[in-house]
């Protein structure tokens, strides 16, 4: 498979790795659409290349959220690709589980997706090729790690959501694909005090990531390769010694 340019749509577009992802799909032909909260950032992405297009939206708004999908369809006729990648990166300290920092979390990183979901499902369904969406998740949302707290319970959510909604849109012709990256640097990645083993340079995130959502099909798209492997092999362990591995890397730091 080598999917054709066409339209894309990128939520959490104005940094990081969305912004990352629209130039290099622009870069490869498609016209690309970025949304996001801070129009400035928006608009400094949409200047590096002219297939970029801001469209300012709070996620947390329905109502924006179905005008956005209505405005983009109809200044491009169609969506061919979404891509999810809004997040909310509240800091948990270990053994705190204050209600607001979750409630916060959950709203964008899950909740944001979700509000998304019917009015593009709706765009897609009615498109002779139908369409992609893209969700951007995280390793960290494969096992439950001290430090994780909010952000990867949200991440874990998403993987669940995407792997039912993968089965449940195939007859409607839309393919739902996961991204399970690992650490990437980034204004969220900045922030973080511990170790971060095999950080990754954002423009190789995103070629790592166009790469796979135009030439394949495969529902996960999941890097670095090492980094896939421990964790995927963590969730095979029996619990006492996954603990036991995990109360290690909370001392660590």
């Amino acid at each position: 498979m080598n999917l054709k340019p066409g339209i894309a749509w990128i939520i959490g577009g104005g940094s990081g790795i969305g912004a990352a992802v629209a130039r290099e799909l622009a870069g490869r032909g498609w016209q690309v659409a970025i949304s996001g909260r801070r129009l400035e950032r928006l608009e400094e992405v949409a200047a590096s290349h002219p297939g970029i297009h801001a469209y300012p939206l709070d996620i947390t708004d329905a109502e924006a959220v179905a005008a956005t999908v209505a405005a983009i369809a109809a200044d491009f006729g169609r969506i061919d690709l979404l891509l999810y990648g809004a997040v909310a990166a509240t800091g948990t300290p270990p053994g705190s589980y204050n209600a607001a920092p979750f409630a916060a979390a959950f709203d964008v990183n899950v909740m944001g997706l979700v509000r998304l979901l019917d009015p593009v499902i709706t765009q897609m369904s009615r498109q002779p090729t139908g369409g992609q969406i893209a969700v951007i998740s995280s390793l960290a949302g494969y096992v439950g790690l001290p430090r994780g707290g909010a952000y990867a319970a949200t991440k874990s959510a998403l993987i669940t959501l995407c792997q039912t909604m993968r089965v449940e849109l195939e007859p409607k012709r839309i393919i739902v694909r996961l991204i399970t990256p690992g650490f990437v640097k980034s204004e969220l990645t900045a922030r973080n005090r511990y170790r971060m083993p095999m950080l990754m340079e954002t423009e190789d995130a995103a070629w790592r990531i166009v790469d796979g959502l135009v030439r394949s099909t495969r529902f996960e798209i999941a890097f670095p390769w090492p980094m896939v492997f421990v964790m995927k092999a963590a969730r095979l362990l029996p619990y006492r010694l996954f603990f036991w591995l995990s109360a290690l890397t909370l001392r660590a730091r």
